[in-house]
């Protein structure tokens, strides 16, 4: 069984270690990067275990739309509540074809659709624009040049719908 729950900080170690196997075509974010998400959003950073081990984890906070926030710096503040904005989700090879991102993503829209949240927005990197289209994002205008990203980046939205 697969349970998602939000970041405590022994979890660190494991997330760190998923993030350094996970992205391979830009440089992983540091720890003091990492956790300030945790520290700033704290209710909307998750991890997903299966017996006590961390299998995936996924990084969210409120942030301004069509504006991604900037990589490897830590945040002082949130900078608006425009849209409900996903950092990072990544998966452990260990778990790939679980389901664990799209429980991951499941809890994320959930979460931001019970808080009000109009729209979902994230930055694809690497080779997750498939992945995002499938999930219904579309890429959208973004305001701010996304090189630190990663050749291929695109910047996604997801409007969001009342719960049935």
């Amino acid at each position: 069984m697969i349970n998602i729950r939000t970041i405590r900080a022994l979890d660190w170690p494991a997330i760190m270690a998923i993030q350094h196997e996970c992205y391979h075509q830009l440089e992983p974010e540091p720890l003091e990067v990492m956790s300030n998400k945790a520290e700033l959003a704290p209710a909307c950073c998750w991890v997903a275990e299966r017996q006590g081990k961390v299998l995936g984890y996924l990084l969210c906070h409120p942030w301004r739309a069509h504006q991604p926030p900037p990589l490897s710096v830590p945040m002082q503040t949130l900078a608006g509540d425009e849209e409900f904005y996903l950092h990072d989700l990544a998966v452990s090879g260990e778990a790939r074809g679980l389901g664990v991102g799209q429980r991951l993503l499941a809890t994320a829209l959930e979460f931001a659709c019970n808080e009000g949240y109009e729209h979902v927005g994230l930055v694809a990197v690497q080779d997750a624009p498939a992945f995002w289209r499938k999930q219904g994002f579309m890429p959208s205008a973004t305001r701010k040049p996304l090189d630190e990203y990663g050749d291929g980046a695109v910047y996604m939205r997801l409007p969001l719908t009342e719960p049935a």
